[in-house]
């Protein structure tokens, strides 16, 4: 296993598996704007690492993460909030054009990362951290989990874009009454709204995690990657526009060394041995 050192994150590379764990556990790993800056910008580089196959997103400690940073969110952090901060303090040009600035920047990069990412989750994930494990391609949970859209309990509208994977993921009235309740979903609720896609005794959410991830990082990865590509493109354009670009697709992937391994060991009928090329 290698490891990388960061102040707010860690990341180790085990068996072509990126393991990215938020390390603030004294505050649940609430997201500050130093942590986000840092998982964005991972994730932007990691698209391009190829000896990373999968993505596993994880919180040290109890939680996975408690959403924002409170002292952030009240305006008291050395970085300006807009609307909460006193109105003196002078707010960067970039921030005034986008105020949610890495904190957002962190649930595009889940995605545009082009690598499956899976959320192993103990502990609470509310918040900013219910969003950004909704982006995730799959959610493992233990029955210690917590999950909620607590925004409106403290007065704010929901952000990270909350609003665009919840509805998708456990559908339009479960949604509204997340975001309108600011409930707090135990495990085994959480499961039966599809938060969860797995549930599994209590500190086995990472093992599982890791052990699915692992499996996705043997399978031809240029594949992979791409069909991850399309489910996701497939909620902006039409069939027909989908159809296209499947063909397009296709034929890019064709030409890849695991695609000839996979059609040879098909007609062999053996088992492929992949090698992410």
């Amino acid at each position: 296993m290698t490891e990388e050192t960061f102040t707010n994150i860690r990341f180790a590379l085990e068996d072509r598996v990126g393991i990215i764990t938020l390390n603030r556990p004294d505050k649940l790993n609430a997201v500050s704007w130093e942590l986000a800056e840092e998982l964005s910008g991972l994730l932007y580089r990691l698209r391009t690492r190829d000896e990373v196959r999968a993505i596993v997103l994880t919180g040290a400690g109890r939680g996975f993460c408690a959403g924002g940073d409170a002292d952030f969110l009240s305006g008291d952090s050395e970085r300006p909030m807009p609307g909460t901060s006193d109105t003196s303090r002078p707010i960067p040009r970039s921030q005034r054009k986008s105020p949610g600035g890495p904190f957002f920047e962190v649930t595009r990069q889940l995605i545009l990362v082009d690598k499956p990412v899976i959320a192993a989750i103990q502990g609470p994930a509310v918040g900013a951290g219910l969003a950004y494990a909704l982006a995730c391609d799959r959610r493992f949970g233990d029955t210690t989990t917590r999950m909620s859209a607590i925004f409106t309990n403290i007065g704010v509208a929901p952000d990270c874009g909350l609003s665009y994977f919840l509805p998708r993921i456990v559908g339009l009235p479960n949604a509204l009454m997340m975001v309108e309740t600011g409930r707090i979903c135990k495990a085994e609720e959480c499961q039966k709204l599809g938060l969860l896609d797995e549930l599994v005794p209590e500190g086995k959410a990472l093992a599982a995690a890791l052990e699915y991830a692992q499996r996705i990082a043997e399978r031809a990865s240029v594949a992979v990657d791409m069909a991850r590509r399309m489910i996701h493109l497939s909620y902006q354009y039409t069939l027909d526009e989908m159809l296209e670009y499947e063909g397009l697709a296709g034929v890019v992937v064709a030409y890849s060394a695991d695609a000839k391994e996979g059609t040879a060991a098909f007609l062999e009928k053996r088992k492929p041995v992949f090698r992410g090329a």
